[in-house]
């Protein structure tokens, strides 16, 4: 009986040290990022997308194991970018002295703006968010950074007598997770003029939770 021919193993991807191969492996998450917004995560293929870098698949898996690879660090680094820029909005010594509503107004605006970091990732993280623990996990993540963000704030505000709720906890997940669905809906579906009256609207409303008339 003949012998199976053994599937032929694919070299372990490498980290890139020199200058070349980095900018390599970046013209491969950019192409990565154009196909599946063009096609969808599901009907992009390594082929199409070594294709639209200009390059063989074989390099392309001297990068990546595969799709799934290239969308996971695509994932990391627009996650990363999300977190670092809503939580510096929340340092407590910002808010201490300023406006309050002015404060939220910024707030709401970090919120909304973070639809605009990489918007094509961010609509293929949630194709991906009920298909795939991994990718739900990183949104969850994202969620939980910002929450405890927001009741450390709260928590500096109550000390200081300006927060009309008692439950920072309560608060800080109800205005997380209406602002996010209303700026999740208007990324998906809307344009900038919505933009601007949804960000109004949501910041006289939380304001109006948060404190004392």
């Amino acid at each position: 009986m003949p012998k199976k021919a053994k599937r032929k193993q694919r070299p372990e991807p490498r980290t890139p040290q020199q200058a070349r191969s980095r900018r390599t492996r970046q013209i491969v998450l950019d192409a990565a990022v154009a196909c599946f917004e063009a096609k969808g995560y599901d009907a992009t293929t390594t082929a199409a997308i070594a294709r639209k870098a200009g390059i063989a698949v074989g390099t392309l898996y001297g990068y990546f194991h595969d799709k799934r690879a290239i969308l996971l660090e695509l994932l990391e680094g627009t996650t990363k970018a999300i977190g670092d820029y809503v939580v510096q909005s929340l340092e407590p010594t910002l808010w201490r002295h300023a406006d309050p509503r002015q404060s939220v107004r910024r707030l709401i605006d970090a919120l909304f703006h973070i639809r605009t970091f990489n918007p094509g990732m961010q609509r293929i993280l949630w194709e991906r968010y009920f298909k795939d623990a991994e990718f739900r996990q990183a949104v969850q993540a994202i969620e939980r950074r910002v929450r405890v963000a927001l009741v450390d704030l709260f928590e500096a505000l109550q000390a200081d007598g300006r927060l009309r709720v008692t439950d920072t906890a309560a608060a800080a997940f109800v205005i997380y997770a209406s602002i996010e669905w209303t700026a999740s809906r208007l990324m998906l579906e809307s344009g900038d003029t919505e933009s601007d009256a949804a960000v109004e609207a949501a910041s006289d409303m939380v304001s109006r939770f948060l404190f004392r008339d």
